[in-house]
Parts: structure tokens; sequence; C-alpha cells
């Protein structure tokens, strides 16, 4: 195994986080808080300093990466980025321990939402600079996401993705990016420009800067950001709620379409069986949860919030709509939509919708065969024939995401959270939907709602090195993931 392009990628990857220390040190001095300031220009010098040491080792040493090798820095980036993310959070409340800051950067860069650090602040402004700083995170970490579907796993292949990559240009050019880099500014735009819009309109609805730009930034990455631990979209007013809700749907929506890299119309966003699936779920989903909810608990959830709660739990970003949506959702619907998830290209976590519509139609080629034995059944997604090789794949994708919704489930129990909070944390982390962790209840039997960001921070830190690691399988796709394992195995053995 050669580890030339782990290096590159990686001191790539740190450059990125080093520069990403400007913004909050900006808003640090802004608000008034010069020492917040000086923490994060000190860190992304510290963070710049190793990148280029990084850079400077494997400089000439690039060659062509194979599979193994595309997949194992991908996981190396995710894992050791966020221990430089860390750093931040401990400069800032000296009190936090190492395991609590890398945990919330974990769950920030994988767009996760859960926080486990909350530090004291004696003044909104005071609070800005972090504030910022975990928006940044999930914003780079939602790029980061779909570059990594986009470049890597749909390029390989991986359970079913094949079905929705787009040609990368051939040839190589300059740099240790080369031939990606028109996919990758493609994509920037795309996705700078979405986030601007949203500033934007948070910002004409009367939104006081700081908060605009980190809802913006978060929603955009669906990532669950909260600025506030009683925030939700229905105090804030319908026109903000409704931008959110509007990026939470672009953010899990496929974004070569966004992009370009496939035909960009209103028209061709409908022809996307993915984008279909997505406002069928918001729309008729709604109706039905309201409708079940005022049938079987005499509950109040208005079709509209019923609506609002499902973009909130497909796109995984799971931002609360209201704190009695928490006590009147069920657990298991809940954990069911973020087990499905978004679009596949997209920031969302989760199966994917793709996967199970796959997943659907195989079985309903099955049910014809019963019927029709010796029937030819023609099977297409998107307008694409999908094999038996692509259907394997997306099996295995589903098989290995209960496992590892299982053996996480385990691993928190070992520590001492309750059986049930365990597999809502678990799904929660695999599929990169943090708060969902507030519709589990407590060990007194109620439900988490808002304070579910206190359960986090109360778990061992064994449990969150476990929802961690849990976190940067579902980002990286849980197939994937135990190839890296398969990988380091057979380069052990060699």
């Amino acid at each position: 195994m050669s580890f030339p392009i782990i290096g590159v990628v990686l001191a790539a990857s740190l450059s990125v986080i080093a520069f990403a220390h400007l913004l909050p040190a900006v808003i640090a001095l802004s608000v008034g808080q010069p020492g917040q300031a000086v923490i994060f220009l000190m860190t992304g010098l510290l963070t710049a300093f190793i990148a280029g040491a990084l850079a400077f080792s494997v400089r000439g040493q690039g060659h062509r990466p194979s599979a193994a090798e595309r997949i194992l820095a991908l996981s190396t980036i995710w894992l050791v980025t966020p221990a430089f993310a860390a750093i931040a959070f401990v400069g800032i409340d000296p009190e936090v321990l190492y395991m609590d800051a890398y945990f919330d950067a974990v769950s920030a860069l994988t767009t996760t939402g859960a926080v486990a650090t909350n530090p004291s602040f004696a003044s909104i402004e005071e609070a800005a600079p972090l504030t910022i700083w975990r928006a940044t995170l999930q914003w780079i970490g939602g790029y980061a996401s779909v570059m990594t579907a986009m470049l890597v796993l749909a390029q390989l292949g991986l359970a079913g993705l094949s079905l929705r990559r787009a040609p990368i240009p051939p040839g190589m050019t300059s740099g240790p990016f080369g031939r990606y880099w028109p996919a990758m500014l493609a994509l920037g735009v795309a996705y700078g420009g979405i986030t601007l819009m949203g500033l934007v309109g948070l910002l004409i609805s009367g939104m006081p800067l700081v908060p605009a730009i980190a809802l913006s930034f978060s929603a955009v990455a669906t990532g669950g950001l909260m600025p506030e631990s009683s925030f939700a979209l229905a105090a804030i007013g319908p026109f903000p709620a409704l931008v959110i809700c509007l990026l939470l749907i672009a953010g899990a929506t496929n974004f070569l379409r966004h992009a370009g890299m496939s035909r960009r119309t209103i028209a061709s966003y409908l022809d996307d069986p993915e984008v279909r699936y997505l406002l069928l779920g918001i729309a008729a989903g709604g109706i039905v949860l309201a409708t079940v909810i005022a049938l079987f608990s005499g509950g109040g959830l208005s079709v509209l919030d019923a609506m609002m709660w499902m973009a909130s739990l497909l796109s995984t970003s799971v931002v609360p709509v209201t704190e009695e949506g928490f006590r009147q959702i069920p657990l298991l619907v809940a954990l069911a939509v973020v087990f499905v998830g978004g679009s596949t290209m997209s920031t969302a976590g989760g199966l994917k919708l793709m996967r199970i519509s796959l997943l659907i139609k195989q079985g309903s080629r099955e049910i014809s065969r019963l019927s029709h034995p010796h029937g030819i059944v023609h099977t297409e997604f998107g307008g694409r024939p999908f094999s038996i090789p692509i259907m394997r794949g997306v099996w295995a994708m589903f098989v290995m995401m209960l496992v590892a919704a299982v053996l996480t489930t385990l691993g928190l129990t070992l520590y001492g959270v309750s059986f049930e909070m365990a597999i809502a944390a678990s799904i929660a982390a695999l599929s990169n939907a943090g708060p969902v962790l507030g519709f589990a209840p407590d060990a007194a039997g109620n439900v988490l709602g808002l304070d579910m960001m206190q359960a986090y921070a109360a778990m061992a830190p064994g449990a969150k090195l476990v929802l961690a690691i849990a976190m940067i399988a579902g980002r990286i796709e849980v197939l994937a993931a135990a190839a890296v394992l398969a990988a380091l195995r057979t380069t052990d053995s060699a």
C-alpha cells in the first residue's frame, strides 16, 4: 500500500480547515471578543503549518491511486481532520475535555449536528464565534460529503451509485487533483450560490447577521445547527422558517442537478426520481403524519408543521420545528425517516432514497415473477436499467447499515447508555442526524426533546468515541468503511 495520496489529500483538507479559522476570528473581533479571535488565529496557523509540512513531505510522490487507496485516504481525512478542528473548542473553553471537542468536531464535519460541549457564555456576543465555527465546519463538511460521493464513491460504483454518477473528463492536468478541478469548481459555485441566496433571504427577514450566517451554512449542509438551546423553526417566523426549509430541501437534493452536471431546468429536477420521492415524502408524508397524530394521539400538529418536520427528518437535519413535535411524533417513525434519508450526491445522510426505491422495485419484480415465472420484467431507475450486481451492492449496504446499528447500540450499552437511547443514538450517528435523539426517552421515561444535547454531553467518553466512529462510517457510507477494514487486514497479512 502506497500512502502519498493520503498525505496529499490530508494536507489539502487541513489547509481548508486552517483557512476556515478566519471567519470565526473576524466574527470574534466584530463582537468585541479579541481573546477568542487570537485563539482561532493561532489554531489556524498551527493547522496551516502542519498542512504545509505534510504537503512538503509528499511533494513529487503523486501517482494514480488505486480504489483501496482512495477509500483509505477518504477514511483518514474524516478521522484526522476533526482532530485539528477540535483544538479551537478546547481553546475557547479549557475545561472542555478533548474527547468532547473531538466528538463535536466530527459531528460538525459529518453534518450530524450532535453537540457534547456547551460552554456557559455570559452573552450572545461571547457565544457567536463558536456558533460560527460549528456552522463553518458543517458547511465545509457538507461540501466534502458531496465531493466524497461524486468523485470517489460514485466512481467506484458503490452500492448503486453508478446509476447516479456524473462523467469526469478524462486526462490529467497539473496539480494533485488534476482532472477533478472542473467538477469541484462547478459544485463549489452551486453550493456557495445556494448558501448565499439563503443568507440573503434570512437577512431580508430581519434576522441578525451571526444567526443568519450560522443557519444558512448549516441548513444547506443539513447539519441541524441550533444557535440556542430553545431554537425552533415555528418560533422564528414564517418567512425565515420557509427559507430554512427550502435550504434543507436543496441540501437533500442531488447536487449534480444544482451544479449543472445534469440538465438543469425545473422539468429536469422533476424528472429525477429522487426529487419526486423527496417532495412526495414531504407533502404526502406530512399529511399522513398530521392525520395519524390527530386520530390516535389527540395531538394538534398542523399539516404545515408536519410537512416541515418531514423536510427536517428526510434531510437528516432534524432541526426542530416545534418543541411539542418531539413528543407528538413516535420515535420509530422519526428513526425510520432519517434512516431512509435524502438523495444521493446530497449533503443528507441515511441509506438514501435511490436505494430504498431499488429495494422496493426489486421486491415488486420478484413478486411479479411468482405469477409469471418465465416472464421478462424490465426494471429501471431514472431511465437506467439496474442489474443483479448493483442490487447485490444495495442489499449489502442495507444489511451493513443494520449490522453497524446493532454493533453501535451494543457498544453504547457497554458504556451505560440505556437500550432505547442507544438505539436512537446509533441510528442518529449512522444517518448523520444527531438531533433525532430528542425523540428518545430519558431514564425516567420522559421524551428528551430539546434536551438531547445534554444527553450527548452526559455520555461517557468511550460512548462518544463509538458515536464519532459511527458518524464517520455513516458519512463515507458503511460499505466503504467495511472495505477500509478489509483493505487494512489484507495489507497486514501481505
